[in-house]
Formats: structure tokens, sequence, C-alpha cells
């Protein structure tokens, strides 16, 4: 096999290795209710601010369970807009003290409907957005990008925490 045959075979093998590599990363990023952060004991958001719980340096190399959130972290405060896709709204506030990471927190409607939260952290006193219709999320304004309105009168919206415990709730007036 000549020299360039041989680069060639190391360049593809190259390749290969580096997108099987990349998936792998992904696909463990992206699975549901065990976020990579969680995995690897680091405790930050997408844009590497913030923290869910202090991590020393020496135990930084290995992962911290949370057993359980304490309630009352995170209020739902109002639903606005239901019925109306261009107009519904869910507000969230940070209730106590410190940074809460909210990925792998989910909120869930009657019909079965699920936004899953991921990397975004919510500190004290902080709100969030949840827009119903399609749009760029920003900082505090976050989109589900439905195609048809979520929310109705009477209808209680579920927070959920990473464990599946109910977090907060709200019935649409």
């Amino acid at each position: 096999m000549n020299q360039s045959t041989r680069l060639l075979l190391y360049l593809l093998l190259n390749v290969v290795l580096s997108a099987c590599t990349i998936l792998t990363v992904l696909w463990i990023w992206d699975r549901p209710g065990q976020p990579l952060q969680s995995m690897l004991g680091a405790a930050r958001n997408d844009s590497g601010a913030g923290a869910v719980l202090p991590v020393e340096p020496a135990a930084a190399a290995t992962a911290t369970v949370v057993k359980e959130y304490p309630k009352g972290l995170i209020n739902i405060s109002s639903i606005i807009g239901a019925g109306s896709l261009a107009d519904e709204k869910v507000t969230f506030v940070r209730q106590g003290a410190g940074e809460l990471q909210l990925a792998g927190w989910k909120l869930e409607d009657s019909d079965g409907n699920v936004y899953l939260f991921h990397g975004l952290t919510l500190y004290e006193n902080g709100a969030i957005i949840l827009h119903s219709g399609a749009g760029m999320d920003t900082a505090i304004d976050l989109y589900w990008n439905q195609s048809k309105a979520v929310w109705r009168e009477g209808e209680t919206a579920i927070l959920y925490d990473p464990l599946g415990e109910v977090q907060a709730t709200y019935t649409i007036p």
C-alpha cells in the first residue's frame, strides 16, 4: 500500500471516529431526565454561569446526586392569554435564595403537552416567561413553538422537577 493510500485511510478513520465521538456526546447531552451537567457533576448553564449546588474543586471529580428538591423553589405566578396562541404565556418566579438550575424540569398541561427546560438558571427573585407560540429564546423569554394554543380556562399547569416531583401547580381562572 503506497503512502497516499495509507494517509487517505488514516484520514477517513479519523473522520469516522470523530463523528462517532461527537454523536455520542450529543446523545448523552440530550438524554431526557439526565442532562450532562448533572451526570458530570458540573453545575452551570449553557453560558457557563450559575450553579445549582456548590461543587468544591476537590469534589468536582464525583457527581453530585440530588435526592430531592425542597418544595417552593419556584412558583407559576400566572398564565395569561389562554386560548390565543399569540398571547399565551406562563410566568415563573424563583422563590427563595440562591440559583436554581432548570435543566430537566418540565411543565405539563392536562392534555399531556410537555415543555422540557434545558440549561437555564433562574436566579434569586428572577422570573422567566414561557410563550406558547414561536420565537427565539432569550434570557427571560422562552418559546414553546407550538402550532396551536396550549392553555384553556379551568386547566391546570403542573411543574415537575427532574425527579418527577410536583413543584408547582396553577389552575387557569
